[in-house]
């Protein structure tokens, strides 16, 4: 309206005043600003609470899975699934907020205005248009699906390398092999540059056609509106208005052919999230009850089998007892089965055959939660968080109070240790514990089992890296711990279980000879020529004993 009063000089005859038209015009460009602030509002508030959501669930879903998928994908890859699945949200999420939803309001309203003034003409083409473009974009969509995927497993893998390269940078140093791995990286990230390559020409493939038909359609609009200007049936004002509205149609077509490619993108990008998030939990398998279990710790293996892998069985038909406030030990060589009973009594991994049954009711039966919070174990590597010692003794039973920290601290002696330290309790240990020995890093966890006051104490292999002083210093304070209480002790050194009420001999997942130290040593089986090779070695380099309870 405005163009046509400016080019004939006259007054139009709908009799708006040219100033309400032009306030009018400003006023539309003002909200239209707006609207895009406020549209970058809405998307970023939704995004943060996308990625708050997501990454919460798929970090719990990841904590609550089997033992045995968690160690199926390296650490890095999680993160970077986590990673991939995040910004397929994000691409997904933008383009709904940016691209869909005010494409289609501006598709809506341009169509009316071409009607109102009577361009049917016009809205054929811009129809046309449309169907050309949903036509260029669903080929463009089908063939980046498949490198869309493959980019994500690359850039998976790359980050996977490099986050257990970054956690065993140690060993890396000590071997020397720093440039091996470096190499080993750059190969990764080649391959994920390739990858991206073919991924982005094909992109740029599409956006070629997708220009073609612009121009295309650009040229048949202008083309008819000139003739039709000529032919004295539109106005110049009409000529400028479909010129506007076509160089303005087009680029939200392009914007929602655009979307659909990249949601095609962010869909591959979470598909491995979608398929993480479908694998059962802990929780969900079995049918586990949530209520509180009781009784003196009575635990019982019955006819138990177990496999890492099919071909290779690592229990074998195991049966035993361990009696409550009883002290029972496993001994036997590598290999034998012994930290995977400890693996399936916590139900980090679930037996091929046999139950197991603490006080009467079969573990499987019994919510993962549940019976972790009755077992302390003490384990052979202890690995602690890189936190404070108050934070790593207080995950064993986080309602614990300071003083219930310390206790357990002074019960697992090295609360003076602690107390030491110009931080104390609030010591920031390092990654893995590594700012702290191998006899300090022990200590901690005896206190975060003390801290749990469970009803059966797990000691697998706590002493088999320590000095032989620490290993006595360690032995006394774990015999005091559980005296009394239901105790398992998993031990190749054999002088850390003479005082044990039961001792069962494992060899390739089964009991072979069972007994007290004395009892076993008079069968001169097993038990008495691992004890005589040991001897043997303690006389040359020195065993610690465990002390009399």
């Amino acid at each position: 309206m405005i163009v046509d009063q400016v080019s004939v000089g006259a007054k139009a005859e709908h009799g708006i005043a040219p100033v309400f038209m032009i306030l009018a015009y400003v006023a539309s460009q003002y909200f239209s600003r707006s609207f895009s602030e406020l549209q970058l509002w809405a998307h970023g508030t939704a995004e943060q609470r996308v990625h708050r959501r997501m990454s919460h669930r798929v970090f719990g879903h990841i904590l609550a899975l089997p033992m045995g998928l968690q160690l199926d994908d390296r650490t890095g890859a999680l993160s970077q699934t986590l990673a991939n699945g995040l910004m397929g949200y994000r691409l997904i999420l933008m383009h709904l907020i940016h691209s869909v939803l005010p494409v289609a309001i501006q598709l809506l309203m341009m169509a009316g205005v071409l009607l109102h003034f009577g361009h049917p003409t016009f809205l054929l083409i811009l129809v046309l248009s449309l169907f050309a473009y949903a036509v260029a974009f669903s080929i463009g969509v089908v063939r980046i699906s498949g490198p869309g995927r493959d980019v994500s497993n690359a850039s998976i893998a790359a980050s996977a390398l490099m986050t257990d390269s970054l956690l065993n940078s140690e060993t890396i140093k000590c071997l020397d092999a720093g440039s091996y791995v470096q190499g080993r990286y750059d190969d990764a990230l080649r391959a994920s540059e390739r990858k991206w390559g073919r991924f982005y020409r094909l992109k740029v493939a599409n956006g070629l056609v997708v220009a073609a038909i612009f121009a295309t359609s650009l040229a048949i609009a202008i083309g008819f509106a000139w003739f039709q200007l000529q032919a004295g049936r539109m106005t110049v004002g009409d000529f400028v208005l479909v010129n506007t509205y076509m160089l303005t149609v087009v680029r939200p077509l392009e914007m929602l052919g655009f979307a659909a490619r990249d949601i095609a993108q962010g869909v591959a990008f979470i598909e491995r999230v979608r398929r993480l998030l479908q694998e059962e939990t802990e929780s969900e398998i079995g049918a586990a009850s949530e209520r509180r279990i009781a009784g003196p710790g009575r635990l019982e293996f019955e006819r138990v089998s177990f496999a890492y892998r099919s071909d290779r069985e690592i229990i074998n038909d195991l049966s035993f007892v361990l009696e409550p406030g009883k002290t029972t030990a496993i001994v036997g060589p590598s290999g034998s089965g012994k930290s995977s009973i400890v693996r399936l009594l916590l139900r980090l991994y679930e037996p091929g055959g046999g139950r197991i049954i603490l006080d009467g009711q079969p573990i499987s039966q019994i919510s993962a939660s549940e019976l972790r919070r009755s077992i302390a174990v003490v384990p052979q590597d202890t690995v602690l968080l890189h936190d404070t010692i108050e934070f790593n003794i207080r995950l064993a039973d986080q309602s614990s109070s300071i003083k219930d920290i310390e206790r357990a601290a002074k019960l697992a002696h090295i609360h003076d240790t602690i107390v030491q330290f110009p931080d104390g309790y609030d010591t920031v240990v390092g990654e893995r514990g590594t700012k702290l020995s191998g006899g300090e890093k022990q200590r901690i966890a005896i206190a975060r089992a003390v801290v749990r006051k469970p009803r059966i104490y797990i000691f697998d292999e706590v002493t088999s890296s320590l000095d032989t002083q620490t290993e006595s210093d360690i032995l006394a304070s774990l015999v005091e711990l559980s005296n009394g209480t239901t105790t398992l002790i998993i031990a190749h050194r054999l002088a850390a279980v003479t005082h044990a009420d039961k001792i069962l001999v494992l060899a390739q997942g089964r009991v072979v000879e069972h007994g007290t130290h004395t009892e076993l040593l008079r069968q001169n089986g097993t038990y008495a020529r691992m004890w005589r090779a040991q001897r043997r070695r303690r006389d040359v380099g020195g065993l610690a004993t465990f002390p009399a309870a």
